[in-house]
């Protein structure tokens, strides 16, 4: 008699194309992973794999069980879906993962709004997990997570981007910024000109996003474009150091509007240059598709373009 727990390896290891990707998803070794997959294949009495080239793939048996499995265990989450959407949201869980990349605050500025929404009898309870978005992808995937935060738009046909947000990257400055002209007009200025105006091009100090983000790419990018000048003083991958920083007059960051709305409201932070900023910045909410008519994620997704708006119109 096959083993059930047999069953759900061997579909995950189809599902993610690979005994590695499974392994890992599963957090269990390839080898362990390998030799229950191979009892499977003995009480069985099939082969569910076979080699081609340097991959995997399921031979015809393989196939047709695959076929079983996902019907099983399809109906299993359909059956989890179906008694989350019956109980209260009080009861509910909501997991969300977040991108290493998106910067903390807004997310949870993006969570206390959803749960304002509710009243204190009714708020589902919500975890937050980081990871990077291939880790996240993964797991949203497999319907681990119920949303993920990222700066880039989910491309699996299983996934749903429901809201996707594109904001200006600003020269961002402490408010309390000594300028070193009292000139107008900044704002019609390109970014060289507009450092020069305000520090003197080479004396320019900078804080930047980290070496492995997206957004640290597109800064050096723009640099590069633009022969700016100046010295790195301080590198982080948490954005909220470095809005801090900014505020602490430490030096000058080019970030999203997204992440120091709140600051520019506050007039702790100052933006420097033209209103649309120097080039646009991604983030977006994502769910698996058969999750994306679920009332409490369509609550949380309305929150997320609310927080996003905010930030656009302040």
């Amino acid at each position: 008699m096959y083993n059930y727990n047999h069953l759900y390896y061997f579909y995950v290891t189809a599902k993610s194309g690979g005994v590695g990707a499974a392994a890992k998803h599963l957090s269990i070794s390839q080898p362990s992973l390998s030799s229950q997959l191979k009892v499977l294949e003995r009480s069985l009495d099939v082969r569910l794999f076979q080699k081609v080239g340097r991959h995997n793939q399921l031979t015809e048996a393989g196939s047709v069980i695959f076929g079983f499995c996902r019907q099983m265990f399809e109906i299993s989450e359909e059956m989890g879906e179906l008694i989350s959407k019956k109980v209260p949201s009080a009861a509910r869980r909501i997991h969300i993962g977040v991108s290493e990349e998106v910067d903390r605050p807004f997310v949870v500025e993006v969570v206390s709004l959803f749960l304002k929404k509710h009243g204190l009898a009714q708020r589902p309870k919500v975890s937050v997990v980081s990871g990077t978005h291939e880790q996240l992808t993964e797991r949203l995937r497999f319907r681990e997570l119920d949303v993920v935060v990222t700066q880039l738009a989910m491309i699996d046909p299983e996934l749903e981007n429901l809201e996707r947000a594109e904001v200006p990257v600003a020269l961002t400055c402490s408010s309390q910024w000594r300028l070193r002209t009292n000139r107008r007009g900044l704002k019609d200025l390109k970014a060289p000109a507009v450092i020069r105006e305000i520090v003197g091009g080479e004396e320019a100090q900078w804080l930047m996003p980290s070496s492995r983000f997206r957004l640290r790419a597109e800064t050096d990018r723009f640099f590069e474009a633009n022969e700016l000048k100046g010295r790195i003083v301080f590198e982080s991958d948490v954005i909220s150091s470095l809005v801090r920083s900014v505020i602490d007059g430490i030096g000058l960051a080019f970030l999203p509007l997204l992440y120091v709305a709140r600051e520019i409201r506050e007039k702790s932070v100052r933006v420097i240059g033209p209103k649309e900023g120097y080039w646009k910045y991604r983030v977006g909410l994502a769910c698996h598709g058969q999750n994306k008519n679920d009332v409490l994620i369509k609550a949380l997704a309305r929150s997320f373009k609310e927080i996003c708006e905010q930030a656009l119109v302040g």
